[in-house]
């Protein structure tokens, strides 16, 4: 078996391109195409279809792809191992978060993680299905999420942070006035929910669920940055984390947040599929982690406080 044709294989389907894969990688488009055929010839099935619209897996190739995925990455995990055993602090690794989770949670880790491990390479995948990513954990596709609960994670995972929600609408929207809103305002209210190809949010699916709450059924989105953007051209309310929020309330001048009554909060998790098995890299991420999370709750108690020793000293004559 010639790994290095499988991880050409992958770059195929990945740049949708013979000439594309090509180029990345340093060969020619024909040498490529050769060693595709050849890969063809000693499996004796057919795993890319040729078009005028570029390349892709065919029926059979779509079969076997989770196995080559998990081939590459036994074949890297082998090669941490290696420098592992050497002494080097090596290896690559893959994060898989929601957009907001990545930019607002991920990225400051990952700053911290790669100045004190500069020889690890990392990876960050975006996807906004639970789901996926929990399969993406299982198959190791992925070595951590960082992300909502969720059913779907049967894996193990560690409670990082609680976030709540917000409703989020026009600042013209007659609700603006009020500094909550109440579930018994959203009834009577237009709620456009995000929407993933796995259903709601299982948080905020369960709160609409116990609160009596109804959606828009016939207009929704997979993004919630599209939702925002949705809310800005209607008079309706869209329910997301206050994590998601704040990072993208500067681009939306335009709309104000509330909090909910009765609150509704969702749990920020890290899965890996099993904390023994986890590669030198992963536990160092995994430590980088810890250390954020405890320095943020430290500077927020600080801050905490000394807002109440403000107060307590301030005196009106």
């Amino acid at each position: 078996m010639d790994i290095r044709k499988y991880e050409v294989l992958l770059k195929v389907i990945d740049k949708g391109s013979f000439a594309a894969a090509a180029n990345e990688l340093g060969y020619t488009p024909s040498g490529v195409s050769q060693m595709m055929n050849a890969l063809e010839e000693e499996c004796g099935v057919n795993l890319l279809q040729r078009s005028n619209r570029g390349v892709q897996l065919t029926k059979q190739g779509q079969a076997i792809y989770p196995y080559i995925l998990k081939t590459i990455n036994m074949k890297e995990k082998l090669e941490e191992k290696f420098e592992e055993v050497k002494g080097y602090n090596a290896g690559k690794l893959r994060i898989v978060g929601f957009s907001s989770t990545t930019c607002s949670l991920i990225l400051p880790i990952v700053q911290t993680f790669r100045r004190l491990h500069p020889k690890v390479e990392v990876e960050i995948l975006e996807e906004n299905s639970p789901k996926i990513m929990a399969d993406w954990i299982q198959s190791e596709v992925a070595d951590i999420a960082i992300t909502t609960r969720s059913p779907y994670f049967d894996c193990e995972w560690i409670n990082l942070e609680r976030h709540p929600y917000v409703a989020v609408f026009s600042k013209y929207h007659p609700l603006a006035i009020q500094d909550k809103i109440t579930a018994e305002q959203l009834r009577n209210e237009e709620v456009l929910m995000y929407k993933s190809a796995h259903g709601y949010d299982f948080a905020a699916g369960k709160y609409l669920n116990q609160e009596n709450i109804k959606t828009v059924s016939n207009f929704t989105s997979n993004s919630n940055y599209i939702m925002l953007h949705m809310i800005e051209e209607t008079n309706s309310i869209c329910i997301v984390t206050k994590m998601l929020w704040d990072f993208n309330s500067p681009m939306h001048p335009g709309l104000v947040a509330r909090p909910l009554v009765p609150a509704l909060m969702t749990d920020i998790i890290l899965a890996v599929k099993s904390f023994n098995d986890c590669s030198n890299a992963a536990n160092a991420f995994i430590k980088c982690t810890k250390m954020y999370i405890k320095d943020k709750k430290e500077k927020y108690e600080r801050y905490a406080n000394r807002s109440l020793e403000i107060l307590e000293n301030f005196k009106i004559d």
